[in-house]
């Protein structure tokens, strides 16, 4: 694939998780209105707690669409790697709404079950806490194929955020039966679990953007890309390479030891050559060589 074409398709790919996290967030924003209105009409403290993690799921994939709205502006001289940070810039601010509203959820929970209230959910809460895992779990399925198939970190992440968001309410669901049967205090315990859980999403969000941010790029991906480059037969040594990840584009940047007699036309054709490959074979979205011999 010639890099221009490479490029057109970034961009596809950038417009299709876009639409992807539009209808996220209709989903999520149905859902996490039906939790917060009827856990309050059924007394619920887990209902309300799961309903305010769909609603920061909800702005999340807000910040989401925004990021990647911005990140498919076209590069230029200010900005020659272009604008694919915006992208990991959005996870970072929603990792930091979802740890803010898992303290405010934990804080909840935990004053309810100090007030040692006796009030019994309604068992409305468990069939749509239930209902709403189920619907949860379907919907993740469906954005895990797809971030898989357009290879949309952003989505890929947030799919799998709502594998825990399935599986957390329908343990709510089952919470709110039990506490309807005579245990009053699991409902509340349950509103402190789902505090707990948010927040190690969050802080793992935080960290995974974090590390983007400050260009870390994992050894295991740069090891790969030298045993690639290796295998050209001019390359008789890789003098220095780095890497750094924009989101879905990997930018790679080396200096390889040819031989003195190659020509400046010897060059350019394997640099187009190795560049090609390197896109094909490890997804390289742009390659910086220079030779030495």
């Amino acid at each position: 694939m010639d890099y221009k074409d490479f490029e057109k398709n970034d961009i596809h790919v950038l417009k299709q998780a876009q639409f992807i996290a539009s209808m996220n967030v209709t989903f999520y924003l149905i859902i996490s209105l039906a939790k917060i209105i009827i856990g309050n009409v059924a007394k619920s403290t887990a209902l309300k707690a799961d309903g305010y993690n769909g609603a920061t799921d909800t702005l999340a994939y807000l910040i989401i669409i925004m990021g990647i709205a911005f990140a498919k502006r076209p590069k230029n001289q200010e900005h020659r790697f272009g604008y694919a940070k915006a992208e990991t810039i959005s996870t970072l601010i929603t990792s930091i709404l979802i740890i803010e509203t898992s303290f405010w959820v934990i804080w909840k929970g935990t004053i309810n079950w100090i007030s040692n209230s006796s009030t019994r959910p309604d068992s409305l809460a468990a069939i749509v806490g239930i209902s709403c895992g189920i619907m949860t779990f379907i919907v993740f399925l469906l954005n895990k194929y797809f971030a898989q198939k357009i290879h949309s970190k952003p989505l890929l992440t947030s799919s799998n955020d709502q594998k825990w968001d399935g599986i957390t309410a329908i343990l709510t669901g089952l919470a709110i039966v039990l506490s309807d049967l005579g245990f009053p205090w699991l409902d509340k315990l349950t509103a402190i679990v789902i505090g707990l859980l948010m927040l190690r999403t969050g802080l793992f969000i935080l960290n995974s953007s974090a590390f983007k941010l400050i260009d870390g790029f994992s050894n295991e991906s740069l090891s790969q890309v030298k045993l690639e480059l290796a295998k050209f037969p001019q390359v008789e040594r890789i003098v220095k390479i780095n890497g750094r990840e924009y989101e879905n584009d990997i930018y790679i940047s080396a200096i390889v030891k040819v031989d003195s007699g190659l020509t400046v036309s010897d060059t350019m054709r394997l640099t187009k050559t190795i560049q090609n490959y390197l896109q094909r074979r490890c997804g390289i979205f742009e390659l910086d060589i220079q030779y030495v011999a």
